[in-house]
């Protein structure tokens, strides 16, 4: 895992000579205990063991699965056809397949109409 990395300088015809830093961020020891044991045994994750048993591992095993089977995964809040918001959806759906124009907004003030 330790990789060394060099700084390239470009000279060019004006005599100008451009170093561009290749790593940035903070330096890696790699004599470090933490770099070593990391080096050790790559592949193997650390931090927090996954618990197979838990609630959430269940779930996500089952997803999976129905995933691979070819089935669907239901997420968020189920809609319900026949509120009040989805029926306005359709309808305004349907005038737009029938080729209704559907003016967007506020409807323009006229000037003629007296005011209250």
């Amino acid at each position: 895992m330790s990789v060394s990395f060099q700084a390239s300088t470009t000279t060019f015809e004006n005599q100008i000579n451009f170093t561009t830093k290749v790593r940035t961020g903070r330096p890696v020891d790699p004599n470090s205990k933490r770099q070593q044991r990391l080096n050790s045994a790559p592949g193997v994750r650390t931090g927090r063991p996954i618990n197979p048993n838990s609630k959430r591992q269940q779930r996500l095993a089952k997803q999976a699965q129905r995933i691979a089977q070819g089935g669907e995964i239901k997420r968020g809040r189920p809609v319900n056809p026949t509120s009040k918001r989805q029926l306005a959806i359709a309808e305004r759906q349907a005038l737009l397949d029938a080729g209704v124009v559907i003016k967007r907004g506020r409807p323009a003030k006229k000037e003629n109409q007296p005011t209250k």
